[in-house]
């Protein structure tokens, strides 16, 4: 069935020109800094990216639109946008996203009436870009879609590399995701095409991540961040900032390397003419340009249409292939008559954990535009079916729920079955406390009233393990050592427990855990945080009792140091911390349930926990290292390295280097420091030949360990 798909060219979106705000961006652009933090683990981007310039300027030089240098007169780009959700209000329309192609077609063909308020010195520099954006109407496999991927993840709330789930090919689609937040508090960020080139794990990559308030202008969007995506995609096609690549704007003078765009040091806010020549004394600077932060923002300029021209007319990041008839016919973007598509199931819950007999509501993500009926079906609940979008029921079993749901419109169906999305708990509690959970039983998940939570349904998630036990033959493991997302979610709960006869010396819950790295560089785990939650409602709500991890904002979690195989520890306790947490009254309750989340990232190692005690006061054995990193410069070394520690409280201390067989060939140090920095050098000119040696510094009961490698 073909139908035209107005919406697209034509959707008429209600505004009114607004007044200059002079309001600062509250979210900038990233893309600045993921760039430059992909440049220091990659530097050979640099050369990537200069060749893509080298080949820009050669471009510009020969390029006259006006002589038909350009295929057709317009570039058509296939375009996707992935919404990465929860089933809340980050899952945004198929009516919002139309919102944001129209206005993304009239910013990049100028279009967008507010070009009228243009300063006069820029309104004859004003570029049509001659861009037109279409949505997908054919998926990877050839299938007919609607342009719109729907994707339900926990890493909606992450919003980084990692969020970039379901990638289509980036010479066929411009991929473009959607999410609830994003790190460091950016709007969105989207690197250059010579960034992304080079390397294998990049494609991945390439596109557009931005949150879902900043598209369109209805729904949960506004006109006020409206442009945010026309600006990361400027990005994406070699577009620089105005003043260049800093994510600063206002600390020194740049250039973006484009003719027409005059010097300037960027704004961060909407000046006024007169107080808009800073860096050029009498030269107004184009604080209106899509590529500033300005918020005043209306046009590009004739010469970034040169550079984006070159841009698409290069392989660099396979951007020559997007808009080629070809492509365009195996997108389904060649016309504006696009095939109807059939719709995705999938869904979410407002509440993963509920107690039986208690309501569990059940939320479709596809638009209610795409689909004409649902079709539920449920195990062990009040009701086998529904035909409701958003259905409540109550389940009869405890432990993980099946669900299906399909949905069907005038051309087609599909159907979604999950089998790990809802947890239902007794409403009553299965044990009194004290009690301890030690992880004997390989069926402690299956039969114990313990739930393993893996959200994303990826490679790591907690299971029984009958190695690296603390104490006895079984712990939960979580194998984190094949981790393939970033900021990923793992979570072990508990059955409810009674707790009002305990005694105040009894109100205490302890458990040990044990997690290493494979990264020598304990900084790079900005994910990896431990978290511990009580619930006294069956799961309805839950509060936050402990905390640990440089995501969470307090100390490093790891202890096990760096570990380049898959970790498994011995029962010493070197390998082990064990954490003591104080329950308040408020918890004293007949039904009390516990969650350890744990969110961790690719690069960390496995982690385990045993040991559960609820009730049984233990003597804590506190976190004893007075070190919670290390450096070695310069590593590699072709001669003698400088250790630096920084030892937040004195005590005993020993630095001893091993060879890859784990054979000690150097005692560095051994004795009592004091607290603050202390440096010592690592003789290896001398005293070591070429190769890899781990150094290996052991304060107090935790041990942390560095590659060393002489050249």
């Amino acid at each position: 069935m073909k139908i035209l798909k107005f919406t697209l060219l034509s959707f008429a979106v209600a505004f009114s020109l607004v007044p200059f705000s002079v309001k600062g961006q509250e979210n900038h652009c990233g893309s600045d800094a993921m760039r430059k933090e992909l440049i220091s683990q990659h530097p050979e981007i640099l050369e990537s990216e200069k060749q893509l310039d080298d080949l820009t300027r050669e471009f510009i030089a020969n390029y006259h639109p006006e002589a038909g240098s350009r295929s057709s007169s317009t570039f058509i780009i296939p375009l996707v946008f992935h919404v990465i959700s929860q089933a809340g209000s980050e899952n945004i329309s198929d009516a919002q996203v139309y919102s944001e192609m129209k206005i993304m077609n009239d910013n990049w063909n100028r279009r967008n009436a507010d070009t009228s308020v243009v300063i006069p010195s820029f309104k004859s520099l004003i570029g049509n870009m001659g861009i037109e954006y279409r949505l997908a109407n054919r998926d990877p496999n050839g299938n007919v879609c609607t342009g719109i991927d729907r994707v339900y993840s926990v890493q909606t709330y992450m919003g980084n590399d990692y969020s970039k789930l379901s990638n289509w090919p980036r010479d066929k689609y411009m991929n473009v995701w959607v999410v609830r937040s994003m790190m460091d508090g950016v709007a969105g960020y989207a690197y250059y095409p010579g960034s992304v080139d080079v390397l294998l794990n990049t494609p991945a990559r390439d596109g557009v991540i931005l949150l879902y308030n900043y598209i369109g202008e209805i729904g949960t969007g506004s006109f006020f961040n409206s442009r945010t995506l026309t600006h990361e995609i400027g990005h994406c096609f070699n577009l620089k900032h105005c003043w260049g690549d800093s994510n600063d704007p206002g600390v020194a003078c740049g250039d973006d390397d484009v003719q027409d765009t005059p010097f300037t040091k960027g704004w961060a806010s909407c000046p006024s003419p007169a107080n808009a020549k800073i860096c050029t004394p009498g030269l107004i600077e184009n604080y209106q340009n899509f590529m500033e932060y300005s918020y005043c923002s209306h046009m590009f300029t004739i010469d970034q249409t040169a550079r984006v021209a070159a841009a698409l007319n290069s392989n660099k990041s396979d951007r020559n292939n997007l808009w080629t008839p070809a492509n365009l016919a195996t997108t389904g973007t060649d016309d504006t008559i696009y095939d109807k598509a059939p719709p995705i199931a999938d869904f979410g819950i407002a509440k993963r954990f509920v107690c039986v007999n208690s309501n569990a509501q059940f939320l479709a993500l596809p638009d209610t535009s795409e689909v004409d009926s649902y079709e539920w079906t449920f195990s062990n609940a009040n009701v086998s079916t529904s035909t409701d979008r958003n259905p409540i029921v109550q389940f009869q079993s405890p432990g993980w729920q099946t669900v299906s749901l399909k949905v069907t419109n005038s051309v087609g169906n599909s159907t979604k079955t999950k089998t790990s999305l809802v947890f239902v708990s007794y409403d009553h509690a299965l044990f009194q406390a004290p009690f301890t959970q030690d992880f004997e039983s390989p069926y402690v998940f299956s039969s114990s009233g313990w739930g393993a939570a893996n959200y994303d349904n990826n490679n790591t998630t907690f299971a029984y393990s009958n190695q690296g036990a603390h104490a006895g033959t079984g712990c939960a493991k979580l194998n984190n050592y094949f981790a393939d997302a970033d900021h990923d979610i793992d979570e072990i709960v508990s059955p409810g427990y009674d707790l009002t006869q305990l005694t105040t010396a009894q109100k205490t819950l302890t458990f040990d855990y044990s997690w290493a790295s494979t990264a020598q560089s304990f900084a790079l785990h900005t994910a990896d945080s431990m978290n511990v939650f009580a619930s006294t409602d069956c799961g309805v709500t839950w509060s936050n009792i402990y905390k640990k991890g440089t995501h969470s904002g307090t100390a490093v979690l790891l202890n096990a140091g760096s570990i380049t195989g898959s970790f498994t520890p011995t029962n010493s306790q070197v390998w082990w911390k064990q954490v003591s947490i104080t329950l308040s009254n408020v918890l004293i309750k007949p039904n009390v349930m516990f969650r350890f989340q744990i969110l961790s990232s690719v690069g960390g190692n496995n982690f385990y926990i045993d040991n559960i005690n609820i009730g049984t006061p233990t003597t804590a054995i506190e976190d004893l290292s007075s070190v919670s990193d290390i450096s070695i410069f310069p590593n590699p070394t072709h001669g003698d390295a400088t250790l630096t520690l920084d030892l937040s409280k004195a005590g005993n201390l020993s630095v001893k280097v091993y060879d890859i067989q784990g054979k000690e060939v150097m005692n560095v140090f051994e004795g009592w420091l004091n607290a603050g920095e202390a440096q010592m050098t690592i003789e290896g000119s001398s005293k070591l030949s070429t190769g890899v040696y781990i150094v290996n510094v052991k304060a107090g009961e935790s041990v942390i360990q560095k590659k060393l490698v002489i050249q």
